[in-house]
Order: C-alpha cells, then sequence, then structure tokens
C-alpha cells in the first residue's frame, strides 16, 4: 500500500514538474516602435501588419490587427 502511494505521488510530481505548472509567462512583443511605417526596415508593411508578423514568426501564432496597433501605442 505504502509502495504504490509513493509511485503515485512520484509520477503526480514528474508530471507536475514535466509540465511546468499552471504558471502564465508573460508575453514579451517585438519593439518596431522606432521604426517607419512601409520602409524596408519594416518589409514595407504597416507598423501593425509587421508587428503581427514577427509575433507571428517568433512566437507561432497570430494577434490581431487591433491588438497590434494598441501595442504600438503603448510601446510610443
Amino acid at each position: 500500500m505504502k509502495l504504490s502511494l509513493l509511485i503515485v505521488l512520484a509520477l503526480v510530481a514528474v508530471s507536475i514538474l514535466a509540465l511546468g505548472g499552471n504558471q502564465a509567462n508573460a508575453q514579451t512583443y517585438p519593439q518596431v516602435a522606432g521604426l517607419e511605417a512601409f520602409s524596408p526596415a519594416a518589409d514595407y508593411m504597416s507598423l501593425p501588419g509587421y508587428l503581427r508578423w514577427q509575433v507571428f514568426v517568433e512566437q507561432g501564432t497570430w494577434i490581431s490587427y487591433a491588438e497590434a496597433a494598441e501595442i504600438i501605442k503603448s510601446q510610443q
């Protein structure tokens, strides 16, 4: 009985460590405030469009255009 309980507790502990718990990581976004829209540095895109693309490349998820515009406002 004690051995099976010990095995179960060990498996639970390993599972929690492997999954990293339920902590949320704060997202950081690339800085685009210093770029000029539609310039070569922004790959000829608007700043929200460029930010959306960079977030996709770095994090693998798309953010909305409105969210990107808000992030740019907060960066300036």
